[in-house]
């Protein structure tokens, strides 16, 4: 790796490059190279002229670029111009090219278009309208994670809209997504732990699930929360808060809410009264004003020294071992894992800077990943990622990666290494690169600089990026008894393999 970095081509996940020069400069370099037939630069030079970055708004000349980019399988391109067509911008509105753009989009994995594609067939725009097509839409794109699809998904489900009536399923699908905060979910799910549908009657977790829709602002789980409180069902009963969440409901127009609210007023003293109507008003602040979500680096810098890099890392065993790149902790004076908005303190257990690995242990029991059997992958094999790119830029969630395996060998032949087409990024570094069944690969380790490429060879890399082999990191884990002997053995299913491998993917903080 370190003829890598003299040859100065190759940059380390946690490095930081772009362009140099003028915005001016820098959008005839794009020109150029659109010009040339790079299909992501066609693209980038549709989203300027869409937004008039850099140049005019141009929806006509968008169009131009975003469809060079398309007809050469460019996936975000074909998103782009579908929704060209389908808000007739620099063109017709054509609702059926729209579909048309959106499908080639969505079969290469875009989130994006096959979620605009669920809400098309639903609403039989461009084509007949057909809930089964929009429903197995909507579950490619949940399947990746998406909250609001997700949530639909458990519609379609509670409805038998475009699948059989599936109480169960719903429960799934709604919990997915009101895990991830979505009030309208977080509502259905408390409502079918309310009714025993799908689930076990439980009026706690429907209290729980209606609190949490609540705080958001959304009427519907005010009013049942008020209608809790007031009867005491999966809460101690109080007339107080049952009067305060009826009255919050109440001003956004919701009449029961406000039936509910007249009644409990009755049961009130005029001093309960004004303490209700006060608590209310700071309720509903603190509703208007939520809190902002903080970046984890700053909150941390108030009590640790300076962050100096920041990559992914992935649990490898259930008792907390945690598979990273050197580079990432290299000449740190103290590491941290970040794992669900919790801090854990981490010991560098083996470090292999010649293959740029890093072993890590933290406390506690955890999910793990498990390595794949097959030795080598194959080229042209799909393949994703899970990390956490540019964090002070793209926010702390983790962010997936999809691609495929462009060749079995890496930089200048680099037997080591895989070269891949996933999108990797500053803090991509030390994520697990995983098969269809979220087996582990390789380990995301360094991308092509665009920069430096740009300057030797006049053209722009595309999606070039690299990962070190798995057998690599096996062979440094075998050189740990204590860790070899906890591998756990690799899965078969496909099923949630995306959210299995969220579960275990980690962020790594040096300082």
């Amino acid at each position: 790796m370190k003829k890598i970095l003299t040859i100065g081509v190759i940059i380390f996940c946690t490095v930081v490059s772009a362009w140099g020069g003028s915005l001016e400069d820098n959008i005839k370099d794009i020109i150029k190279n659109a010009e040339r037939g790079d299909a992501t630069l066609q693209c980038n030079l549709g989203e300027l002229y869409a937004e008039g970055i850099g140049v005019s708004q141009d929806y006509k000349q968008a169009l131009y670029w975003y469809t060079k980019s398309a007809e050469q399988g460019y996936a975000e391109a074909q998103y782009l111009l579908g929704f060209l067509y389908k808000n007739g911008q620099g063109v017709a509105q054509d609702y059926k090219q729209a579909v048309y753009w959106f499908i080639k989009s969505a079969e290469q994995g875009h989130s994006g278009a096959q979620r605009i594609l669920g809400f098309m067939y639903s609403d039989g725009q461009g084509v007949t309208q057909d809930y089964k097509q929009a429903f197995d839409w909507y579950k490619k794109a949940a399947e990746q994670g998406n909250a609001e699809l997700q949530h639909f998904l458990g519609l379609s489900y509670l409805l038998g809209k475009g699948v059989a009536q599936d109480h169960k399923q719903a429960v799934y699908w709604f919990t997915k997504s009101a895990e991830q905060g979505y009030a309208e979910a977080q509502l259905n799910l408390g409502d079918l732990y309310f009714k025993g549908k799908g689930v076990t009657q439980d009026y706690k977790q429907a209290f729980d699930w209606y609190k949490k829709a609540s705080e958001q602002g959304y009427a519907g789980a005010q009013t049942n929360l008020g209608y809790m409180y007031g009867a005491g069902k999966g809460v101690p009963q109080n007339s107080v808060l049952g009067y305060v969440w009826g009255s919050l409901a109440a001003a956004q127009g919701d009449e029961l809410a406000a039936k509910n609210r007249d009644i409990e007023a009755r049961s009130l003293s005029s001093q309960q009264l004004v303490q209700a109507q006060e608590l209310a008003a700071e309720i509903q602040k603190k509703i208007e004003n939520p809190p902002q979500p903080k970046d984890i680096q700053p909150s941390i810098a108030e009590t640790e020294k300076k962050i100096t890099a920041s990559g992914t890392g992935f649990i490898i065993t259930r008792n907390g071992y945690v598979l990273t790149c050197h580079h990432v902790i290299k000449d740190a004076r103290s590491i941290k894992i970040v794992m669900d908005g919790t801090q854990h303190p981490a010991k560098l257990i083996r470090d292999d800077p010649h293959n740029d690995l890093a072993l890590l242990k933290i406390n506690g029991t955890f999910p793990a990943l498990a390595f794949s059997s097959q030795r080598s992958a194959k080229m042209g094999q799909e393949v994703f990622t899970i990390g956490f790119p540019n964090p002070a830029l793209q926010g702390v969630s983790a962010k997936f990666g999809k691609g495929t395996i462009n060749s079995l060998s890496g930089f200048q032949d680099d037997l080591r290494l895989y070269q891949i087409s996933i999108p990797v990024q500053p803090g991509n570094s030390g994520g697990a690169l995983l098969d269809n069944d979220g087996n582990i690969l390789g380990v995301i380790v360094a991308m092509l600089d665009a920069k430096t490429t740009f300057k030797i060879t006049g053209s722009l890399p595309q999606s070039v990026n690299y990962a070190i082999k798995g057998i690599y990191a096996q062979a440094m884990l075998d050189t740990v008894p204590e860790v070899a002997d906890k591998l756990i053995s690799p899965s078969k299913s496909k099923i949630n393999a995306v959210e299995r491998v969220k579960e275990s993917t980690v962020m790594v903080l040096s300082y």
